[in-house]
């Protein structure tokens, strides 16, 4: 202790050994997940998959949950929440703690767009067959240009 009565802890680490260790396996368990469901076809556009990660067990501190949050939402579609579990599933999954304990869940959100990038590639495609203007300057009917913004009063 020093003068003022209070302890030093600049020296000291944020995140234990052990909580460390637990850290690191979420993310090989994330990594692991997120591999499979990229993977997937049969994921629809627009659609959410919701898949339980890490149980009570699998206890996170502060540290380790900020920087394990930080890495799920580093890829994108990919975010991460955590439940507190009941009373009822504490018993049920042997947890002895008497703080909240959590389930951790990641879920990964398909792209809206994913499909509709053939389906503007088709409509600019019919567009450009049905126009009857100058198409010698068009280097190839794949491009897709996005319409200028229009000009607001008193835009010159």
């Amino acid at each position: 202790m020093s003068d003022d009565d209070y302890f030093n802890r600049g020296s000291w680490s944020e995140k234990s050994g052990a909580a460390k260790r637990r850290e690191e396996e979420a993310m090989k368990a994330f990594e692991n997940v997120r591999l499979e469901t990229e993977a997937r076809t049969d994921l629809k556009a627009g659609s959410r998959e919701t898949i339980q990660l890490l149980k009570p067990s699998c206890h996170l501190t502060q540290a380790c949950w900020k920087s394990f949050r930080a890495h799920v939402q580093s890829f994108e579609g990919w975010t991460v929440k955590r439940r507190a579990a009941t009373e009822a599933e504490k018993k049920e999954s042997k947890e002895k703690r008497k703080s909240t304990v959590y389930f951790t869940m990641v879920s990964f959100s398909v792209k809206k767009n994913a499909k509709n990038n053939w389906k503007v590639k088709s409509r600019n495609q019919k567009r450009q067959k049905h126009d009857t203007s100058d198409l010698s300057s068009c280097e190839s009917g794949d491009d897709f240009e996005i319409p200028a913004r229009k000009k607001a009063k008193g835009d010159f």
